[in-house]
This record gives structure tokens, sequence and C-alpha cells, in this order.
């Protein structure tokens, strides 16, 4: 049982995609996974302010969770974000040939993702933490 195959059945399935469609598809994934990544320390940071209170005020006892705790969890899922992004942006550079995320975009991730991960360090090596 032989099947005649085309020519369009032998282009890999994202080669008939249209560039604008190969860069809003790319944009649209970054966007949602830089969106993730803001949202979860957003809101990993109020909860943190909940743990700490304010001055004057107890902070909030949210089950047996610790600022130290929260702040290492929120290390681990910043870098688990960073790796899935860049491994986002490399794939889309790779298999759709575009001319994006390069040194200038890589760059900028691993920044923010550091500044984020040393943000949290810090809260875990401040005294009020313990």
């Amino acid at each position: 049982m032989s099947r005649d195959i085309s020519s369009k059945d032998k282009l890999p399935p994202h080669q008939d995609i249209s560039l604008k469609d190969k860069l809003s598809l790319y944009e649209d994934g970054k966007h949602r996974r830089y969106t993730l990544l803001f949202s979860v320390n957003g809101g990993a940071f109020a909860v943190a302010k909940l743990l700490v209170g304010s001055e004057g005020k107890p902070g909030t006892v949210l089950g047996q969770l610790t600022l130290p705790e929260l702040s290492w969890g929120m290390i681990l899922f910043t870098v688990l974000m960073v790796a899935d992004i860049y491994a986002f942006g490399y794939k889309m550079r790779e298999d759709f040939a575009l001319k994006v995320f390069a040194g200038i975009g890589q760059l900028v991730l691993i920044s923010i993702g550091l500044l984020i991960c040393c943000g949290w360090f810090l809260v875990v090596h401040t005294p009020f933490a313990r």
C-alpha cells in the first residue's frame, strides 16, 4: 500500500506558515511566559508581605509556610521559568529560522532572572525572615 506524497507533504509542518504568523507565535509565547514569571513572583511578594506584616502588626501565619521557604521556592521557580523562556526562544529561532532571541534578548532574560533571584536571596538572608 503505497501513498503518493506531494512535495507540500514533505515540508516540515511549520514551513507553510507566513513570517507574520511565525513572529506572532513567537511574541505571544514569549509574552505568556514573561507574564507568568512576573505574575507568580508578584503574587509571592504579596504573600511575603503577609508573612512579615508591617510595623506594629504581626505577620499572618499561612499554615507552616515560612518566608525562607517561600523565597527558596521562588528562586527555584524563577530559574525554571528562565530556562523555559530561554529554551522557547532558542527553539523558535532555530525551528522557524527567525532572527529573534539573539544576544541582547538572552542577556535581558538572564539579567531579569538574576535580579529576581538575588531579591529573593536577600529576603532569605534578612534577620526578620527567620
